[in-house]
């Protein structure tokens, strides 16, 4: 009997501690169904046992359908082989991890998410249950494409810039200079070739100038072109009427599906799909186009179409030195080659450092998981990249930077300062001493591209963490000063730059003097002193 009895009480024992553990699992399904993510665990050979009511709603899947390797349908085909290793390589090792892929959205569309998962194991070391969560990423992923991206191609206009300075300095033929843009401007894109037209001097007519073909120009005298009408008038013209009413670049994506052109003839026998418009500024008016021709079908990014831009400025420009030389005009042409090559080089050179020092804080910050301040970077790195294309447009029509002609010099060196050194480790201290006097506006551009330059040069090889920037006026003149805690230089080691040359250039210009104290180490100071006097001189001019 008491046999009996002790059997009763073990079942009725085990019947509960069983219906304890159902009801635990039941708890335990409910509390990951009320997550408020995608979460799953499995067995310790790894099939999917369960996945929570937000992953099935998320994907459109059934629990039915997805449990064991079902889940994997949702995963994108690209990313399946390596997301099948790691796990299964985790499986091996028992140990927890993470990996990414893109998981199937219930209405298809594909978004990265974070796999994130650990094993539950006894005393032993066994692994029991897998327990896993995913997270969505898509934004982090975006972010980390356009940083990307933008890094690229701020790296891509300083090689160009670099490569435009390099040609500048050496070639004598300006015609030859021209090549040389347009064979950087082909190269940077992959694109075919590239057309030059050109707007009529009194009427609405575009015609083409030459074409840049097979790593030469081919001016529109050449046999190939003959029988062809190269002059086109803009309002019969498609699509050259947006162009040069918008002043604003255009794509057409695919030449074959367009309403027919002329010259379209001669490009289809090329294999041209697809042409990127440019338009080409000067003074303000609308002077032609820059057409890049591919072979492949393209899509352009906005910041691509602004490297495009730039690079159009700079054929503009070596164009009109072109011009200048069929002219005769050798001495105009010599100021002009300088004043284009330290324009150049003091804005989207400079900016572009800028550019790429944000980024690569932007990239610093992403690698850390700092994505708000990674975004932070790039929106400071675009809008600098816009001040230099936008200084680029002003170069080419000899204009005054646009922050001084609207905040005036003291803000805008104070504004220069802020925007360039914003989220790096430099700090700026920036002070005005003195009654500002009324300098020339030449004095104020000059002043303003020479605290660029050392800014630069600052940021790029100093290793500084402070710099004090002084503007003192006097009656007798005004005084500008740099100093800061880097690594120094020797003043007397040759420069292999436009650096201090361009400084030294402007300062001579303007009757100033400038003197450098530095050394290895001990930091460096710049004083620049410019007399009233002299601009006193240059005002009776």
């Amino acid at each position: 009997m008491s046999e009996s009895i002790s059997e009763k009480e073990a079942g009725h024992g085990i019947a509960t501690l069983a219906g304890d553990i159902e009801s635990w699992e039941n708890s335990f399904r409910i509390a990951i169904d009320t997550i408020p993510g995608l979460a799953w665990f499995g067995s310790a050979e790894g099939p999917v046992e369960f996945l929570n009511r937000q992953w099935c709603d998320y994907t459109g899947v059934s629990l039915g359908q997805a449990l064991g390797w079902g889940w994997t349908a949702t995963i994108h085909p690209d990313d399946f082989p390596d997301l099948e290793a790691q796990w299964r390589e985790s499986l091996a090792r028992g140990a927890a991890g993470e990996l990414e892929a893109r998981v199937r959205r219930f209405d298809g569309e594909y978004r990265w998410f974070l796999f994130r998962y650990a094993p539950l194991v006894d005393e032993a070391g066994r692994v029991l249950k897998w327990y896993g969560c995913n997270i969505d990423i898509e934004s982090r992923k975006r972010a980390e494409r356009a940083l990307l991206a933008s890094e690229q191609l701020a790296r891509g206009q300083v090689s160009a810039l670099k490569s435009a300075l390099e040609a500048l300095a050496v070639e004598p033929d300006p015609n030859q200079l021209v090549a040389h843009i347009l064979r950087t401007l082909t190269e940077q894109f992959g694109a075919h070739s590239a057309s030059v037209w050109r707007r009529g001097l009194v009427d609405d007519t575009v015609s083409i100038d030459f074409v840049f073909e097979n790593n030469r120009v081919i001016p529109k005298s050449d046999p190939r072109f003959a029988g062809l009408d190269l002059n086109l008038p803009m309002e019969d013209i498609w699509p050259w009427p947006e162009v040069f009413r918008s002043g604003e670049p255009s794509v057409i994506e695919d030449i074959r599906t367009v309403p027919p052109f002329p010259l379209r003839d001669r490009l289809l026998p090329l294999g041209i799909v697809t042409v990127l418009l440019v338009p080409m500024m000067v003074a303000g008016r609308l002077e032609g186009a820059i057409g890049l021709r591919f072979k492949r079908q393209r899509a352009f990014e906005r910041e691509q179409v602004e490297l495009a831009q730039a690079l159009t400025n700079q054929v503009m420009l070596m164009i009109r030195l072109a011009e200048l030389s069929a002219q005769g005009r050798d001495a105009a042409i010599v100021g002009e080659r300088n004043r284009i090559a330290r324009d150049i080089h003091d804005t989207l050179a400079q900016g572009f450092t800028g550019v790429i020092v944000q980024l690569e804080a932007a990239e610093d910050a992403s690698r850390r998981g700092l994505g708000y301040e990674a975004e932070q970077h790039v929106i400071a790195a675009r809008n600098l990249a816009r001040e230099s294309l936008s200084e680029a447009r002003r170069s080419v029509q000899a204009l005054r930077p646009q922050s001084l002609e609207e905040k005036g010099f003291t803000h805008a060196l104070q504004t220069l300062f802020a925007s360039m050194t914003e989220g790096i480790d430099l700090d700026v201290a920036f002070t005005v001493r003195g009654q500002p006097l009324s300098l020339p506006p030449a004095w104020e551009e000059n002043l303003f591209r020479i605290s660029q330059e050392v800014l630069t040069n600052t940021i790029r090889h100093a290793r500084a963490s402070h710099m004090v920037a002084t503007v003192a006026f006097s009656d007798a003149g005004v005084r500008l000063e740099f100093a800061d805690d880097g690594q120094g230089f020797e003043p007397a080691a040759k420069s292999e730059g436009f650096g201090l040359l361009g400084i030294r250039e402007r300062i001579e210009v303007m009757g100033g003097e400038m003197t450098v104290e530095s050394s290895s180490g001990a930091g460096a100071k710049i004083s620049i002193w410019l007399p009233r006097s002299a601009a006193d001189t240059l005002g009776s001019r």
